[in-house]
């Protein structure tokens, strides 16, 4: 991350070493910040350096407790990505679903989730060996926000369980066009029909509710009847479709965008381009798990500057006016079109 040299602070973490016209780095890789540092830094006069603006503090007992769930969730997921795919490979091969093992992959997922306070929309970084594991990951990360929309609705806990699980299972189609690369997927003359094999997939399982199975072939149709493959229309379509729909459209962004779009931007694009297309029960769900700052909340912006957001508008939610730290300059990201939230700070 990119941050100007004035609104560095102690703690946080050198990502790329610091060169001044030097042989060797003024301030390498992995340092951690102190006093001196930033003035060294600042008497070369150099304008921005990047950084992780994570802190170090092995002192402090919250941030440890953090770190150790962090490490337990990436360890669970990895697990879930490697189990998921061999029942990939098995509906590859024309294998049924086998619902009850398939469950027990996702159960430790949704429990996560429901028994954290997650801060933002979870993103585990893992290896991704090719595009198969692209869309196990997809279909993962489909159940982890699906888990959450489930929550903001107040769903019962067997309802949250019935989505998360339906979430994971709307890319089950892929199997039956035994694809190697995403491109050749998305080019496939079939590609639009995948939520019906999904559905085929799951059509006589007996622990997925009717409603469920509805909501996995619907996922890709939107209220307007610009989706697929049957183009319904609002009245057809219902809420667990749009949470499903909704899920796979956020990591669509992530995953196979050639722009590299943080959250605030993926909400954004969520807003205007899909604006009467999915419930709007859903869509402000997602909204309050992203956008979970408030007025004197501290953020760092696109363009390095670290300031408090003093006024947020109801219109365009994701661009609240921020006011720089240790100055009167005032940001409208209305206004300021190119500038956007990169993160929320603690």
């Amino acid at each position: 991350m990119k941050v100007r040299t004035e609104m560095l602070r102690e703690g946080w973490i050198i990502s790329k070493p610091v060169l001044a016209n030097t042989e060797t780095p003024i301030v390498d890789v992995g340092k951690q910040l102190t006093t001196f540092d930033i003035d060294l830094i600042r008497a070369f006069l150099i304008n921005e350096i990047e950084v992780d603006i994570a802190q170090k503090n092995e002192s402090n007992a919250s941030e440890s407790k953090n770190d150790n769930t962090s490490l337990e969730f990436i360890s669970i997921y990895q697990e879930a990505m490697k189990l998921y795919r061999t029942h990939f490979v098995s509906w590859e091969s024309g294998g049924p679903l086998n619902i009850v093992e398939f469950r027990k992959i996702l159960i430790p997922l949704i429990d996560y989730i429901e028994n954290t306070t997650i801060k933002k929309i979870p993103r585990p970084s893992v290896t991704l060996k090719d595009d198969k594991d692209k869309i196990v990951h997809h279909s993962l990360l489909c159940t982890l926000l699906s888990t959450l929309i489930a929550q903001k609705l107040n769903y019962s806990k067997g309802d949250i369980i019935q989505v998360g699980v339906s979430a994971a299972l709307c890319n089950a189609g892929y199997a039956k066009y035994h694809f190697k690369s995403i491109q050749q997927l998305e080019n496939s003359p079939d590609y639009k029909n995948h939520p019906m094999h999904s559905y085929r997939i799951v059509e006589k399982v007996q622990f997925l509710r009717d409603q469920m199975k509805i909501a996995i072939l619907q996922h890709e149709e939107r209220l307007d009847g610009s989706g697929y493959p049957l183009k319904l229309k609002a009245t057809h379509i219902n809420e667990y479709a749009s949470i499903l729909g909704a899920s796979a459209y956020f990591f669509n962004k992530v995953l196979f965008s050639n722009e590299d779009l943080n959250d605030f931007q993926i909400i954004e694009h969520l807003n205007k381009e899909c604006f009467g297309k999915f419930h709007p029960t859903v869509i402000d769900s997602i909204n309050q798990i992203v956008i979970n700052y408030q007025l004197g909340d501290k953020v760092l912006l696109s363009n390095g500057i670290i300031g408090k957001i003093v006024y947020q508008s109801r219109n365009e939610i994701t661009r609240p006016v921020v006011k720089e730290e240790n100055s009167d300059r005032v940001i409208d990201l209305t206004k300021e079109r190119k500038v956007f939230i990169e993160q929320i700070l603690l």
